[in-house]
């Protein structure tokens, strides 16, 4: 900036240049330019910064890079690079990879018997991440498999101390994507974590969003059919959002669908939208899928999923994520 004090000018006849010719060829863009930082020069780095930007961006966009942005950039790279460490140690007892729990309210019981197990990593520099800074990360790169693999370990050693401890354990869920089906390996990694914590199969549940690609519903489809023979229980995970297709999900045996909070919302915002959502719950509820509503956030919401053919309520209504050694403050111990 020093160099160039009508840097800000010349970026505005380059863009006046650039949308000149737009309106001739019309071709989808995305610009990104950036003044210099020392510590991106040090590296020489802005091709990966650039590229950083321009996976956040809209399409027919530009933006002008700020401080802020290489601040996240960096957080970004040290996360890839924490993240990558625990890929190559493959040690289901890592310590930066935490299990946060959400408990799930079982309206016929009027008790808690069931949770939602939930990533978080905990990293030197930057202490507890959530995941919308590091899944989609670890799926590009590949790392999330191991992540799975970690989290459902600890959920197993965590449900067995519950067990040992009296506790009522009905399940607890664990999400897996479709990087984690396609490796050939998934059924026995699954059953051997859960054999190797001397847990009943049926206290473990495997969360799953529908896909769009046949090869991985073909997956998807033999995996359940395997897993449920051992007793895992599965679950549909954010119906209502994005893909669904009452086809290919009367073709997967699920024990739950998981309808999203965006259906809850929904159903508040008019009588037809409630109708529309209570015919869908009834509709599964009638053919033996238990049906669970995630995101219920007050009474309001409780009572009304209660009459939309409700068997399990999630939100902040009952608690927020917690870490999942404080899930004894939720679960019941076994009478006797």
């Amino acid at each position: 900036k020093e160099k160039d004090r009508d840097y800000e000018e010349g970026g505005r006849k380059m863009l006046k240049a650039f949308y000149d010719a737009y309106e001739k060829f019309r071709l989808d863009y995305k610009v990104v330019y950036s003044p210099t930082f020392d510590s991106v020069s040090a590296d020489n780095d802005y091709v990966g910064l650039i590229r950083f930007m321009h996976g956040k961006m809209p399409d027919n966009s530009f933006h002008l890079i700020t401080e802020k942005d290489v601040k996240d950039y960096e957080e970004s790279k040290y996360i890839i690079s924490e993240l990558a460490d625990i890929n190559s140690k493959n040690d289901l007892d890592d310590p930066r990879v935490l299990v946060y729990c959400q408990p799930v309210y079982n309206i016929r019981k009027g008790s808690y018997d069931t949770a939602e197990a939930l990533m978080r990593l905990e990293l030197p520099e930057l202490g507890v991440v959530y995941p919308d800074k590091f899944i989609h990360v670890a799926e590009e790169h590949q790392y999330i498999q191991t992540l799975t693999r970690i989290i459902l370990n600890k959920t197993c050693e965590e449900i067995r101390r519950l067990n040992d401890s009296g506790f009522d354990v009905h399940r607890i869920s664990v999400n897996f994507s479709t990087f984690d089906i396609r490796d050939p390996e998934f059924c026995k990694t699954v059953e051997g974590i859960i054999q190797k914590h001397g847990i009943a199969f049926n206290q473990v549940a495997i969360e799953i969003t529908e896909t769009q690609n046949e090869e991985d519903f073909s997956l998807i489809q033999e995996g359940i059919e395997e897993l449920k023979g051992s007793g895992i229980k599965f679950y549909l995970d954010d119906f209502g959002t994005g893909y669904s297709n009452f086809e290919r999900i009367m073709e997967l045996p699920f024990d739950i669908i998981k309808f999203d909070r965006s259906l809850v919302i929904a159903s508040n915002t008019d009588e037809k939208m409630k109708e529309m959502v209570s015919h869908l719950a009834r509709m599964f509820s009638d053919m033996d899928y238990a049906v669970l509503y995630e995101g219920v956030e007050d009474e309001n919401d409780e009572k009304r999923c209660i009459g939309m053919s409700a068997k399990y309520l999630q939100g902040y209504k009952y608690s927020k994520p917690i870490p999942i050694e404080k899930l004894t403050e939720y679960f019941s111990k076994k009478a006797g």
